[in-house]
């Protein structure tokens, strides 16, 4: 090619890139930044054409309370929201035992607890933990005991077009405040939070309650703790089925949720997505639900929750005490109960005899053998 046409090429691509960029800034909001540059929460721009109907259709029980965001208000009533967590709810949760302690009040009893707690709850685009995956709804839900109707209220939102995404996380930010709110979640540590982590990064947002010092409560843990040896799964169905006389009908599977919210925003069927609302609304109610029913079992001492109990009060060596939360576990056939059990008899309770029969429910031949001669000695 020659220098003429070499030119003329260069001159074309340039004004090809010149019309470009002029294309992009003429679709810029006012007062935007440079290209290349970043305002920390700005929203994103909407897609939708100017005095056209906002995506999604409206759904029946749902405010529009943003161009792309609708929002639900539920209150139900729950058991009485005044009565206070017990004082062993810590040891359900030990890597938050210290933060925990600050709501501790004289009697002993987590009083000032259940006004900070926030349960929440997320349906997403997908599993992955990817930029790609997006929450479109989440619930929310409070402990209130104001009139005419104490108990929890729930309150959801669900975006119905991805620039709407900036009010949306703008609005989960404002219903968990900033006066020091304690989070309550199931496998919302591993998931959910790291959803909103990733969330909050792609809209240049920094919301102080994913910071470090705030306190999350997962009760995916704790549930496996006391119940994964007698349910086998603890996935939150299981649990609501096997520990909460829970039953769902008509509910729509939360993997079929995205597929739901993709209709949805197309402008077809909205029955499955109201139904999404339905089975977000009790995921959070279940959460509460949970996390009582959690309380009630440490409070109580039974099940797994007495091993848990008995290995608290072996750690302050009273073991007189422990026994007597690890007895009735031992008698059910649970082998660590058992084996704890027998360790104790032998060398803190000086009870071999007692020792030796469970050494041999166990089948421990050494431990037996050593018993045997011990008891030999005694008598």
């Amino acid at each position: 090619m020659n220098g003429a046409g070499a030119g003329s090429g260069r001159t074309g691509r340039r004004g090809g890139l010149a019309s470009r960029l002029s294309r992009i800034r003429g679709r810029e909001a006012p007062g935007a930044p440079a290209p290349g540059g970043i305002v920390p929460g700005a929203p994103a721009t909407s897609t939708s054409t100017p005095g056209a109907p906002p995506p999604g259709a409206e759904l029946p029980g749902w405010v529009r309370t943003a161009e792309n965001v609708l929002e639900r208000c539920t209150r139900i009533r729950a058991a009485d929201t005044a009565q206070p967590l017990s004082g062993w709810l810590h040891l359900l949760f030990p890597s938050c035992c210290e933060q925990l302690e600050q709501y501790r009040n004289s009697d002993g009893n987590f009083s000032e607890l259940k006004s900070k707690l926030v349960f929440f709850d997320l349906e997403t685009t997908g599993l992955s933990h990817g930029a790609g995956t997006v929450a479109f709804m989440a619930s929310l839900a409070r402990y209130i005991d104001t009139e005419p109707a104490p108990g929890l209220e729930i309150t959801q939102l669900l975006l119905s077009d991805y620039p709407g995404e900036f009010d949306f996380l703008s609005r989960f930010a404002s219903l968990v405040g900033e006066d020091s709110p304690v989070l309550v979640s199931f496998n919302g540590r591993c998931f959910d939070s790291q959803i909103l982590m990733t969330r909050y990064l792609m809209q240049g947002m920094r919301p102080r309650f994913l910071g470090p010092g705030t306190l999350h409560l997962d009760l995916l843990f704790p549930s496996r703790r006391l119940w994964k040896r007698e349910l086998g799964s603890c996935t939150l169905s299981a649990i609501e089925t096997g520990k909460l006389a829970l039953h769902r009908e008509n509910d729509l599977p939360g993997s079929q949720a995205p597929d739901a919210w993709f209709e949805w925003i197309r402008g077809e069927s909205s029955s499955r997505i109201l139904q999404v609302g339905e089975h977000n609304l009790q995921d959070c109610i279940t959460l509460a639900q949970l996390l009582e029913r959690l309380d009630l079992e440490i409070s109580r001492g039974s099940g797994r929750a007495g091993l848990v109990r008995a290995l608290d009060l072996r750690s302050q060596k009273r073991y007189a005490e422990a026994e007597r939360f690890l007895s009735p576990l031992a008698s059910s056939g649970d082998p660590l109960a058992q084996k704890i059990l027998a360790i104790d008899l032998e060398h803190r309770l000086g009870n071999p005899e007692k020792a030796l029969v469970i050494a041999q429910s166990l089948g421990d031949l050494k431990r037996t053998e050593r018993l045997t001669r011990k008891i030999e000695r005694l008598f």
